[in-house]
């Protein structure tokens, strides 16, 4: 019967030259091309459209057919025209589970048989099982088995075929039911220097483990590497440090691109680096171990993530030490240069000018400095500093060029102390530095160093009082300060009179070392290390007047510095014999004061107020803190070394964060504070991008240059 029906076939193919209903021969390629009664047949390399044979009953074809055939006039024929395989879709990838596998068939001859039976499989690149697959069921023309995915991570063949019979289609597909894994890694941290007395400040942290630790100022690189090629973006997370060293808050992360790179660490297929400026994370403590993880998906969507690393991150940025005791606050140039004097008590001591990687840029043979230092106002490259020091046979008053040379000087023979600040103003045009000088009669120095005439100019008279350890003002023309006989007291330095201004001096209960000026006011914190029921903080017009007491409401606090914060709060510490507090106090609103803290300390230092509203103090056993406004509790704290006296000004300052070149960092998120201790100035990374420059009086001397004058701006920071 097969045979007698292919030569039919034949005998048509050569005779004919078309078959009804189908158009012309020629120009098929596939069945589709002849219709739905046609199919297409090849004959010496062309495809000619023939009628579609007829199907039969099974019975009538000789030999009896497959499952998947057709029995037709022109024998048994494949009843299929198309095995396809639906899902997966070759190249999919795969990530475990339950996955359906969907074979459709295309039914070419129309049959009253059973359909066949299919079987599926999947197979590894060695051959072997890769897992099992049952039989599947069918729903028309479509057959669908669940494949349980095996865990693997590589590419595995699916196949679909009639039973008994080769395979009918395939596709490839890529399993990945393992999840990456991330390794993290972090950047070299730079070099610190051990330091060296007098010239190089030590850059190491001191504390055990944190001797190579990242500063909260720098930047560190987190490379992340994964063992999956597959991998193309990972997400960084890092959580900061908490009070105490606990778990901070946990930053957003952001995406690391990953790529395939020989070089990537450990011999890793992928890997990415990302900067992350330490600045950001929380940091309320002073030291500690921010956190980082990595996590990301592979191409099939397996989650995976890294340990946890923990990244050692210090605020100590140096540490300089002058081997001889620094009694004032360090004055902080322009750009950047730091500038304090040391006190050797034989009147040999020194001025430094100390750039902010601690490094020596000079050093001036001024003999001793027992006050602070001030600077002058920048003039193209040049700023004066301004140095009040004591030799073996003289004092001097100093203008030092930023170079550490000697600009002018205003010698005072004899035995001439001096304990005070230093204040600059304006006088007849001129920048002009203010100080007193204790000696037989007092001195009032004024220094106008670009002056062509008259550059030393003096008030003294046996009728000026002595100064104490504390502050030197100036408003507009006229210089204030505290004196020895418990009075505050003030001159006209335009007239040069040697009699104090009218309305002046002022009587207080004892000496008064703090003075901050807002406004048309001087604020007044009086205190003595021997009387700790007496003092307080007070206020008197510029023009003199009554004096209006603020706090204590009653009786008597000892008050030694007080600053003066944005929204005119003003900061200080009060004394008795009982008790040392942090207080504030609303100015301006009859609002009694308020306790920030009871366990501060001593404070004899004024607070420093930083951009953003944190405070700073260090108390007389040399315990540095930071505080937010809201909290009673401080941010972070640490020790250094005890100051050089219960009655010595032990006020910090506070610097805007600055680059090599001592430019100013733009958009920086902190600063820089500075605190002396004995022999040694700290630089310490506090969140605050320098002074708060909103505030009328942030810290003692009212600003970075120390000079005493609230006419002097805040530095912004950029």
């Amino acid at each position: 019967m097969r045979g007698f029906m292919g030569g039919m076939v034949a005998l048509g193919l050569v005779v004919g030259c078309s078959v009804p209903g189908l158009g012309e021969l020629g120009g098929c390629v596939s069945d589709d091309d002849c219709g739905s009664n046609g199919v297409c047949t090849q004959l010496n390399g062309e495809g000619l459209c023939r009628k579609k044979p007829d199907v039969l009953d099974s019975s009538q074809c000789s030999n009896a057919c497959l499952a998947y055939e057709a029995c037709t006039t022109e024998g048994c024929l494949p009843r299929f025209s198309a095995l396809t395989i639906k899902e997966p879709a070759n190249g999919a990838v795969l990530n475990g589970g339950t996955i359906p596998i969907v074979v459709e068939l295309t039914e070419k001859y129309v049959t009253q048989t059973e359909w066949p039976v299919l079987v599926f499989e999947a197979k590894r690149k060695d051959g072997s099982p890769a897992g099992s697959i049952p039989t599947p069921t069918r729903n028309g023309n479509q057959y669908t088995a669940l494949w349980t995915v095996p865990n693997l991570d590589e590419e595995v063949t699916v196949t679909a075929a009639y039973a008994g019979a080769s395979p009918g289609a395939t596709v490839v597909v890529n399993v990945d039911t393992v999840a990456p894994t991330f390794t993290l890694g972090f950047s070299t941290p730079p070099g610190r220097e051990q330091g060296d007395a007098g010239v190089q400040a030590a850059q190491q942290d001191p504390t055990a483990g944190y001797e190579g630790a990242f500063r909260r100022d720098e930047t560190v690189t987190v490379t992340v590497s994964s063992n999956d090629s597959t991998v193309t973006q990972a997400q960084l997370t890092v959580v900061g440090i908490g009070p105490g060293g606990t778990p901070g808050r946990t930053e957003v992360p952001v995406t690391v691109d990953m790529q395939q790179r020989p070089s990537c660490p450990g011999g890793q297929p992928v890997c990415g680096e990302k900067a992350v400026d330490l600045a950001v994370p929380e940091m309320s403590d002073f030291r500690g171990a921010m956190v980082f993880r990595a996590q990301g998906q592979d191409r099939a969507g397996n989650e995976g993530q890294s340990a946890e690393l923990p990244l050692r991150v210090t605020r100590w940025k140096w540490a300089f030490d002058s081997a001889i005791r620094i009694e004032g606050t360090p004055a902080l140039g322009n750009q950047g240069l730091i500038y304090f004097g040391t006190n050797s008590g034989s009147r040999s001591g020194k001025t430094y000018g100390v750039d902010g990687a601690g490094r020596t840029k000079w050093v001036f043979d001024s003999g001793d400095v027992t006050g602070s230092t001030a600077v002058g106002a920048l003039k193209g490259n040049e700023e004066y500093v301004y140095v009040a020091a004591r030799g073996a046979s003289n004092s001097w008053l100093y203008a030092l060029s930023n170079s550490g040379t000697e600009k002018a000087r205003c010698t005072y023979a004899g035995s001439v102390e001096h304990l005070s600040a230093i204040a600059l103003g304006t006088v007849g045009g001129l920048e002009t530095a203010t100080t007193v000088y204790n000696s037989s009669p007092v001195r009032i120095g004024i220094l106008s160093p670009d002056s062509t005439s008259a550059r030393c100019l003096e008030i003294t008279a046996q009728s000026v009082p002595r100064a104490i350890a504390g502050a030197v003002v100036v408003k507009d023309q006229n210089v204030f300060y505290g004196t020895s006989n418990a009075t505050l007291t003030s001159y006209d330095l335009a007239t040069g009179a040697n009699t104090a201004r009218p309305g002046w001096p002022q009587s207080f209960p004892v000496a008064s070392p703090g003075l901050a000026v807002a406004g048309e006011n001087i604020y007044v914190a009086a205190g003595s290390v021997g009387a700790p029921a007496q003092g307080g903080l007070a206020k008197i017009s510029v023009n003199g007047g009554s004096v209006e007491t603020l706090f204590p409401a009653s009786g008597g606090s000892r008050v030694f510095n007080v600053s003066i914060g944005g929204g005119d709060t003003a900061y200080f510490g009060a004394e008795t014999s009982s008790s040392a507090e942090f207080r504030s106090l609303q100015l301006g609103t009859g609002t009694p004061s308020a306790v920030i803290s009871s366990g501060v300390g001593t404070l004899r230092g004024a607070p420093v107020v930083g951009r953003g509203g944190n405070l700073y103090t260090v108390n007389i056993t040399g315990e540095v803190r930071a505080w937010t406004p809201s909290s009673t509790t401080p941010l972070w704290g640490t020790k250094i070394e005890r100051g050089p006296g219960e009655a010595t000004n032990l006020s910090p300052t506070l610097d805007c964060l600055r680059d090599a070149s001592g430019q100013a960092v733009m958009n920086a998120r902190v600063g820089v504070l500075y605190v002396t201790a004995e022999t040694k100035v700290h630089a310490f990374i506090v969140d605050s991008p320098g002074l708060d420059p909103d505030a009328p009086w942030p810290k003692y001397q009212h600003d970075a240059r120390n000079t005493g004058n609230p006419a002097t701006p805040i530095s912004r920071c950029p």
